[in-house]
Formats: C-alpha cells, structure tokens, sequence
C-alpha cells in the first residue's frame, strides 16, 4: 500500500530535477512540481507570487500590512496541497510546514510577536480547513504543550498560565483535558471526534493521540549543557492533524531521539492515504533527505 510518510527535522529535495527553485528562508530545493500538487511560501499570500498557489488566507484583519510582511519574513513556512484518495473519495491533504519564532526571555516584546505568529498559522490553517481540504500543520512550534511534554515543568512559574500554551489550549482537540503522567499506555486510542467548546479546537496532537501518556517523549536538548545525553529535554516538534483525518488516516506517529545531527530529533507520520486512479503508478514526486537542519523544524511530504 501507497502511503503519505511525513518527517520532521528533515530537509528534503526532489531526485527528478529540472528547473530549481529556492524557498526564501528555507534550506530547501522544490523542482519539478507535478500536476496534482500546489506550492505557497508563507502564510500571508505576500511571498507567493506565482500560479497554482494554495490559497485561503483567512481573516487578516487585526493585522497591518508591516506586521505581515514581518511575521512571514521570520517565520519560515512552506505549504502544499496534494490530491489523495480518502475512504474512497477523492480530496485534499494540505500540509502546512512551520518554524514558529521563539520568544526571547530577555525581550518581552517577542512574546506578543510570537502569539501574532500563532494566530496568523491558525487562521490560514482553519481557512484551508474549511474550505474542504484536510490540514497537517508540523514543525517547531516553540512550545511545549503539557507538563508531560518537558523535562522539568516544576521550575517553570506559572507553566499552564503561559501564553503559548493558551493558545495551544484552544488549537487542539482535547487541549484542555486533564494532564494524565502514566508511564502505561492505554489499550484503546483516545476517541477523536469534531471540536467543541469544552475539548477546543479542530486539530490533534498526533503523538499524543499514539501516545497520551508517554513520558520523556522529547525532541529538542540543550547543546550548550549536553543535555540529550541524560534527556533533559521538551517536546516542541509537533505534527498536528485536523480531527477527522488524524481519526481515519493516521497509521502511526513517533519520534526518533536516536537520531542525531541537530539539537531537535525528527518525528515521523504515517498516514494510509493513496493518489487518485489516474496518479497511480510509478511516484510522481520523489523526496530524498538531503541535510538535517539545526533549529527550525523543516518539513515536506514524500508521496510514495
């Protein structure tokens, strides 16, 4: 069976190559585009100026044209939206690859720069979502979610009042629920059904879905103390899914600490999701690793 494989961490480049095209802030090569797939840079629609973009760029209203062009020149993201095969229905898979700004504790303006960040990414996101296509949004958000997500919560004032994770709150599906620590994971899957204003928003913590109560589940260490070595880490790397496609597509979702190279680790999906009819065959769009990244999450599909 065809799958959708997603990796984060990861720079990927197209094998069959002709013309080049280079994505502005991203280590990244898109060449040869095919038919099925669209290409956007960015979330505001101001970086994309080509034909065949994504599009849906939600409300932008309670921002100013600076503060766009500001937002998308640090935050890095690219975006694109494939045909696939859905419970036998043809759709969309729009994937949504983000590095998020991280807020520097010395400068207090950054917060509110950071959590403009957040709002534009769900705005474009939930816009694209409900004009009929499925979203996977993955990257570095910069922000561990829950206690069980980072190494030493206890040190942390106020951990749950922090802003980030507000708005994590009311991003995901179930943000709200109540902080569960079991090293034992559960027979059965956490039921994942449509938003509602007790469970709040319309996407899912994937690994968290696969996993509710892994512990010392990290992604990034510190590499100035050499943290890794005795996992003292968080869990910042994030592939985030709408309700209904994480509940009928997701295979599996983990992450590889093993892996090394950077000061974050990849995570990985696997999502049962074929091409339509006419697309089957030999694969339209190769994707081969080409470097790990430092940092910023990089993260592009692979149609296989």
């Amino acid at each position: 069976m065809r799958g959708l494989p997603l990796l984060t961490d990861t720079t990927l480049i197209s094998a069959s190559v002709e013309d080049a095209a280079a994505i502005q802030g991203l280590p990244l090569t898109v060449k040869t585009v095919p038919p099925h797939v669209l290409l956007g840079e960015g979330l505001t629609g101001l970086l994309t100026h080509h034909e065949g973009a994504v599009g849906c760029y939600g409300d932008q209203s309670e921002f100013c044209s600076e503060e766009l062009q500001l937002l998308d020149n640090e935050g890095r993201t690219v975006i694109t939206q494939h045909r696939v095969m859905c419970q036998d229905k043809e759709r969309t898979v729009t994937v949504i690859n983000v590095y998020c700004p991280r807020a520097d504790p010395e400068k207090p303006e950054r917060k509110q720069f950071k959590l403009q960040f957040y709002k534009l990414l769900q705005s474009r996101a939930e816009a694209i979502l409900k004009d009929g296509s499925h979203v996977i949004v993955l990257g570095d958000v910069n922000t561990s979610h829950r206690q069980i997500d980072h190494c030493d919560p206890s040190d942390i004032e106020d951990f749950v009042e922090n802003p980030g994770r507000k708005w994590l709150n009311g991003f995901l599906h179930g943000g709200r629920q109540t902080e569960e620590t079991n090293e034992e994971e559960p027979d059965e899957e956490p039921e994942v059904t449509s938003s509602d204003p007790v469970h709040g928003g319309t996407f899912v913590d994937t690994f968290r879905h696969f996993h509710p109560t892994r512990t010392s589940a990290f992604t990034c260490w510190s590499t100035m103390t050499g943290a890794r070595q005795t996992n003292y880490g968080t869990r910042i790397d994030y592939i985030f899914a709408d309700c209904q496609l994480a509940k009928e597509q997701f295979v599996a979702v983990d992450i590889m600490p093993e892996v090394e190279g950077s000061d974050h680790c990849p995570v990985w999906a696997k999502l049962s999701l074929l091409p339509p009819a006419q697309l089957q065959g030999p694969p339209l769009l190769h994707m081969l690793p080409a470097r790990v990244c430092r940092q910023a999450t990089e993260t592009v599909p692979l149609l296989c």
